[in-house]
């Protein structure tokens, strides 16, 4: 019978994909200020093409340099929009403490440009993705 696999399957995914840390509450400015309370250092994109121009469709890379602090964050997409922006918005991550960057991984993703949030406020926008060979 395949049925109770397919049900372990289904909540072991399930268990993976939970960041296990409460969110900030929409209606909790102080928990978002701290989560969105960071300085950005530098902020990079490129779309991974290796091994040349001929290959697969590569990862788009998204990394924020931030400031290091107490707080783990991660990007979690928000989709595309019809204008060809890639929505991110920066969330708690269980991590066990800040690493000083927000790294964004994902292939196949065909954005023209970034848009990054945190707490429903535009922190930066990212306007040219490079492509790296």
């Amino acid at each position: 019978m395949k049925t109770p696999a397919l049900l372990s399957s289904a909540l072991f995914l399930g268990a993976c994909c939970m960041t296990g840390m409460p969110m900030a509450e929409d209606g909790d400015p102080d928990a978002a200020g701290n989560l969105c309370g960071f300085a950005i250092k530098d902020v990079s994109a490129w779309r991974n093409q290796m091994p040349g121009p001929d290959g697969p469709s590569g990862n788009l890379v998204i990394v924020i340099e931030i400031e290091a602090d107490e707080i783990s964050r991660r990007f979690q997409s928000g989709g595309i929009s019809e204008n060809g922006t890639l929505l991110l918005d920066i969330v708690e991550w269980d991590h066990p403490s800040g690493i000083g960057k927000i790294v964004y991984r994902k292939k196949g993703v065909p954005a023209e440009r970034v848009e990054i949030r945190c707490g429903g406020e535009i922190v930066t926008t990212i306007d040219k993705i490079d492509t790296v060979y």
